[in-house]
């Protein structure tokens, strides 16, 4: 403190200027070349997203109004057909519905060489799901088939038509 009556401390304003015309068109370049980027990707993931929800509604509904078979689909339609937008609210019932699913369309052979690594692990889910303690862990257990929907050979769930309860 002494020192600094003798000799006060040189000013910081010129070297804060020139930091900021420095760093000021650093920034803004990376900013410039990142950010329209990262909004398109945010946008375009959002935009995905909303397409497959909106997708899985329909299917969905379209499955508890046109094909509903009382014992396969009676816990996702409960869900479904009380609330108005099924794909946010009755997820939960539907991963297990679409496990179930899956698991029967890998028991056919050729389903199973065309599509082994998705198959593989719709497997290794039903066994977590059957193993589970507890409701609530199988639940948990069931959310995983999402992660075996993204594997390249995945196969989407079957057509309506082929839902359709004998003799409709």
């Amino acid at each position: 403190m002494l020192a600094d009556l003798d000799d006060p401390p040189r000013s910081r304003t010129r070297d804060l200027l020139l930091g900021v015309l420095v760093g000021l068109p650093i920034v803004g370049l990376v900013a410039w070349f990142l950010l329209p980027g990262l909004a398109g990707m945010i946008q375009g993931n959002a935009v995905s997203y909303d397409q497959r929800l909106r997708a899985e509604d329909a299917y969905m509904q379209t499955l508890c109004t046109q094909a509903m078979v009382l014992p396969r689909d009676e816990e996702l339609c409960e869900c479904v057909l009380a609330i108005e937008v099924p794909s946010l609210d009755c997820r939960d019932p539907f991963l297990a519905w679409s496990l179930a699913r899956h698991h029967t369309s890998c028991a056919d052979v050729a389903t199973r060489r065309a599509s082994l690594t998705f198959c593989s692990c719709v497997d290794t889910v039903k066994e977590r799901v059957d193993k589970a303690a507890d409701p609530e862990a199988a639940r948990l257990e069931a959310q995983r088939v999402g992660r075996c929907l993204e594997l390249p050979d995945a196969f989407p769930l079957p057509e309506i038509e082929a839902l359709m309860p004998p003799g409709a």
